[in-house]
């Protein structure tokens, strides 16, 4: 755990929004010398039993806390955002229960609600920890079939084989042999969250007063996610080139369709090419959805290619233009009259799009998604992930499977 981390638990805005209960109750599991943290200051919302939770955390060298409460704070703090709030709210309904009133939601923080959940609810927390793996982050691989409808095969024998074949793989990483696969169905995607041995960590330890050097390896995750329906595979949680290497022991073994995710077209997730087309009075159309006020071209970027010494092409020059009104795609081609894609030399490199969603509160919610052609799509998927891809396929940057899908986002 990071100072970063630590820093985040003394933040004295954090510690006045939490019960001294609370307080109490987390640091009394723990054996602590009395001079470094006195618990029973905690009893009460003194300023300074909160000073004293702060100066221990700031103040106390790391090697001299114990390092259960390190990795108990780090399991809080990986529970303590937006995402591990929804999965702790989705973990209680699912049991029945209530973690703070409906009426507090909305005034209780997702770190202070992690920390509820784990003195008060352990068996929600445990849940919620285990599907925080299965929630998309911003940037994940995306493999596209040829055609939707190819079902997967998810039986005990399949995946046994690609427990196997992941095996292969993290160990060919360095990973060591453990390894282990769980199916888990989501709406209509069919997930598949293989655990496996993350890169060894050795650090130095304070044992009985001397100095020790200790090794040990975390578990870490990762998921592929398969929607029939699309035809899309998506992966996360490790390096792209054992993203790309799952992918393909996934197609092979769990859909019966080897090469199906190896060829250039599988990883051909978006396009500009309808963007460069209008030049710098490219919009986003929105009126399929209500919930959406506007689309701004936040930022875009531009490069001017030039053929290298063997031929193959190389960036002589990049420009880049932001606006948060929304006109950096036309305030970049008014600095620079020459831009001219496809035979002009140059080809627009990304473009950061913010969707502006309706509200009555004075901040309504904003969607960041970055587009970088041919494989980007990045974005908070776990709340947004069908309105953001609508939008981009109403707009023909999601590529299309057939010519005459493209044609009908261009009119």
């Amino acid at each position: 755990m990071t100072k970063d981390d630590f820093q985040r638990f003394a933040n004295p805005r954090f510690l006045r929004t939490v019960d001294a209960g609370l307080l109490h109750a987390f640091f009394s599991r723990y054996v602590i010398p009395p001079d470094r943290l006195d618990i029973a200051a905690l009893a009460s919302t003194s300023e300074a039993g909160l000073a004293a939770v702060a100066d221990y955390l700031l103040h106390t060298a790391k090697t001299d806390i114990p390092e259960g409460l390190t990795h108990d704070l780090h399991r809080i703090d990986r529970l303590g955002g937006p995402s591990g709030q929804d999965a702790l709210l989705e973990a209680a309904r699912r049991r029945g229960r209530v973690l703070v009133p409906v009426a507090d939601v909305g005034k209780t923080s997702p770190r202070v609600l992690a920390l509820r959940a784990f003195i008060g609810h352990p068996e929600i927390f445990e849940e919620a920890e285990a599907g925080l793996a299965f929630i998309a982050p911003p940037s994940v691989s995306e493999f596209v079939a040829e055609h939707e409808g190819i079902v997967a095969d998810l039986s005990d024998e399949r995946l046994r084989q690609l427990q196997v074949r992941a095996r292969e793989i993290f160990q060919a990483d360095l990973r060591e042999e453990f390894c282990e696969v769980i199916p888990y169905r989501d709406g209509g995607d069919e997930h598949v969250l293989i655990r496996h041995g993350a890169p060894l960590t050795i650090a130095e330890v304070v044992e009985d007063g001397q100095k020790a050097i200790r090794s040990y390896r975390e578990i870490a995750s990762a998921v592929l996610a398969y929607s029939a329906e699309e035809g899309r595979l998506k992966a996360w949680g490790c390096a792209k080139v054992m993203r790309t290497a799952l992918a393909r022991a996934y197609a092979e073994i769990v859909l019966d369709s080897p090469g199906l995710f190896s060829t250039a077209t599988s990883r051909r997730i978006c396009t500009l090419d309808l963007v460069e087309d209008g030049r710098g009075s490219f919009t986003f159309r929105h009126a399929h959805d209500r919930r959406i006020d506007k689309v701004l071209i936040y930022e875009a970027q531009v490069n001017r290619l030039v053929a290298g010494p063997r031929g193959a092409q190389k960036v002589a020059l990049s420009l880049m233009a932001r606006d948060p009104a929304g006109d950096a795609l036309a305030a970049l081609h008014a600095s620079r009259a020459d831009i001219a894609y496809g035979a002009g030399g140059w080809q627009l490199a990304h473009l950061v799009i913010k969707v502006m969603l309706r509200s009555d509160k004075p901040r309504p919610p904003v969607i960041a998604v970055k587009i970088k052609a041919p494989e980007i799509v990045s974005f908070p998927r776990h709340r947004h992930e069908k309105l953001v891809m609508d939008l981009l396929r109403a707009n023909g940057i999601l590529c299309a499977r057939e010519p005459a899908l493209a044609a009908a986002a261009a009119e």
